[in-house]
């Protein structure tokens, strides 16, 4: 961390030397470390990027830029600063406080949806990687397979990969594919912000969507309004994203580490 303030030379927002009590780590993050820089001209966020980003097939160039493309449109804070070695950047802080999945309550997970569907009607910039979901699964297969040879789990491969390919239709917008609670911040005067982009690609609307209620409890009847005020119309396709994204999110869990074959085999088989 030394070495990073010591860079503050090049930082365009910085008049003097920071010293370590000007820095504190902030909690969350599963991929990244984020601190808290308390300066003269204000607070920020230190982002330092995971060690493990090959491992989870994410494009940190990508992320930049999509990043830039949302900070553009008020939509997440903006980067002040990206190290040359592209291993950490430094963004505004935002104030607020981080959703937990109790928060998660219809009038909210509108508000969120909404905003979801905000970023999905911008313009497609030709830049942006394409996710597909049989290829991002197979890097989080390859990593699993990499650290087990349990077999009742690496032979469901073939059939899940088969199943769970593709796309519930060919609409493709820009997406941020983890809206996860702790992803988001709420502020004092109840604006919600999303961050953390890194696994953002263009995908389909869906699947932020799934992603968005995996970690809900709402009734049967407040999922049906959910989806209506969001648009969606064909049951089956949304059932097909919900699978997908159940599918992601169970192999990164066991590709982290998070999970063990024990936990993830029982989900697998429920696809």
């Amino acid at each position: 961390m030394l070495s990073i303030l010591n860079d503050w030379e090049q930082w365009p927002f910085c008049a003097e030397q920071p010293r370590p009590e000007h820095i504190r780590p902030l909690p969350g993050g599963l991929t990244n470390q984020c601190f808290l820089l308390q300066l003269d001209g204000g607070q920020y966020v230190l982002r330092l990027e995971g060690h493990n980003s090959q491992a989870l097939d994410i494009n940190r160039d990508a992320e930049f830029r999509i990043h830039r493309l949302l900070a553009s449109k008020g939509l997440t804070p903006t980067i002040r600063y990206r190290a040359p070695q592209q291993h950490y950047w430094i963004r505004d802080y935002i104030p607020g406080r981080t959703l937990q999945p109790q928060d998660l309550t219809l009038p909210r997970l509108q508000n969120m949806a909404l905003q979801l569907r905000q970023i999905h009607q911008l313009p497609t910039p030709a830049d942006i990687p394409v996710l597909s979901i049989g290829d991002k699964a197979a890097h989080y297969w390859d990593s699993i397979a990499a650290q087990t040879n349990h077999s009742p789990l690496l032979d469901l491969r073939p059939l899940l990969q088969s199943r769970l390919q593709g796309a519930p239709d060919a609409r493709r917008t820009l997406c941020h594919m983890d809206p996860t609670p702790a992803n988001w911040i709420e502020t004092a005067d109840g604006k919600l912000v999303l961050l953390d982009w890194e696994y953002a690609a263009l995908g389909h609307p869906l699947w932020d969507l799934a992603a968005l209620l995996q970690q809900t409890t709402l009734s049967p009847p407040e999922e049906a309004q959910l989806l209506h005020s969001y648009g969606v119309s064909n049951p089956q396709h949304w059932q097909f994203a919900q699978a997908q994204m159940r599918y992601l999110a169970a192999l990164w869990y066991r590709a982290q580490g998070y999970w063990s074959d024990e936990e993830l085999l029982p989900v697998l088989r429920s696809l």
